[in-house]
């Protein structure tokens, strides 16, 4: 029994809700007959119990009959836009310091569950517990974390993921779409998903350019949901030229730069902030993927100047372009 009221961001189900809008189905009646706000996407600001979200993910899975909406959704999610996985994924040496990194964070996102990671022997377990049991069978609810969770153990690992060595634990196994059986899925309580995995596995470095590339590649290619990855979106492909300042990345936009930094303040962010994290983005996995000289990299990220965009790196990443691709590199 929970000592307190288990809450989380209404934002959570904003994955769900754009996948609802997406197919056409009627996420505000649904909204409606839980009580909750109807703006879509939710808001970040709102905290909501959490068997108000349990309730509302297995109903909007039920509202378009789809036994692995959950599941398909969570193995969708960009997860580079998840606190969460974006902090531990950049300060990340091993896959263990990524498990670790992320149980740490997402406490400070929910009251309403708790990651564990936990190591017997040769086996290691990584899952969370509910504060407090569901009031429906959380089928769909398990099938998204273990949608996201094995794709950052996917990712995290590369080469060494083999799926035979993997064991999902979810309440509801018919949620978990048959071509992922093959990591043997098994039925658990109500309590909380888990996957469990070599041991070893936690001892393998990890590379924060080839995670973000492969978790890029894997992000379903769709309309993006929300407005800061709109402009991520419409910003990526102009981040090589010189002129791009806040004016011209607004109007490119389509936004009146005043309005468009009111937005991005309510986010805690800033249209430098994202144009300067485009740029650090594509340096970081240049530098480690590709051969090209400093000089070539900094012109692709649009700086004429190769020393100025050394001091710049240096800045988002504490390591000069050189330090960077020698501790990162292959």
């Amino acid at each position: 029994m929970a000592d307190n009221l288990p809450l989380v961001r209404l934002s959570a189900i904003n994955p769900f809700l754009l996948e609802l809008r997406r197919r056409g189905a009627d996420a505000e009646s649904l909204l409606r007959s839980f009580g909750l706000p109807l703006s879509i996407p939710a808001s970040n600001e709102i905290f909501v119990s959490s068997t108000a979200i349990y309730d509302f993910v297995e109903r909007s899975a039920e509202l378009v009959d789809d036994q692995y909406m959950g599941f398909t959704i969570g193995r969708t999610l960009d997860l580079l836009n998840w606190e969460p996985i974006a902090l531990s994924a950049e300060r990340a040496e091993t896959v263990s310091g990524l498990l670790i990194g992320l149980i740490v964070h997402a406490s400070e996102h929910t009251s309403a569950t708790q990651f564990y990671l936990n190591t017997v022997g040769d086996r290691t377990t990584f899952g969370f517990e509910r504060a407090q049991e569901p009031s429906v069978v959380p089928g769909q609810n398990d099938a998204f974390y273990v949608g996201i969770m094995s794709r950052i153990l996917i990712h995290a690992t590369g080469s060494h993921w083999d799926s035979s060595k993997v064991l999902f634990r979810v309440a509801d196994p018919e949620c978990v779409p048959k071509a992922l059986k093959s990591c043997n899925v098994a039925k658990g309580d109500w309590s909380g998903a888990q996957i469990k995995f070599p041991a070893l596995w936690l001892l393998q470095r990890f590379r924060k350019s080839s995670f973000r590339a492969a978790v890029e590649r894997s992000t379903r290619s769709s309309a993006p949901g929300t407005l800061i990855d709109a402009i991520r979106v419409v910003l990526k492909p102009h981040i090589h030229e010189y002129d791009l300042t806040v004016d011209r990345a607004a109007r490119i936009c389509g936004f009146n730069r005043r309005r468009l930094a009111s937005e991005l303040r309510k986010q805690d962010t800033t249209l430098s902030k994202e144009i300067a994290n485009l740029r650090a983005q594509k340096a970081e996995q240049d530098l480690i993927d590709t051969n090209r000289p400093v000089a070539d990299i900094a012109k692709a990220v649009g700086f004429s100047d190769p020393t100025v965009f050394s001091r710049a790196f240096k800045n988002w990443t504490g390591q000069s372009p050189q330090e960077y691709r020698r501790n990162n590199k292959d």
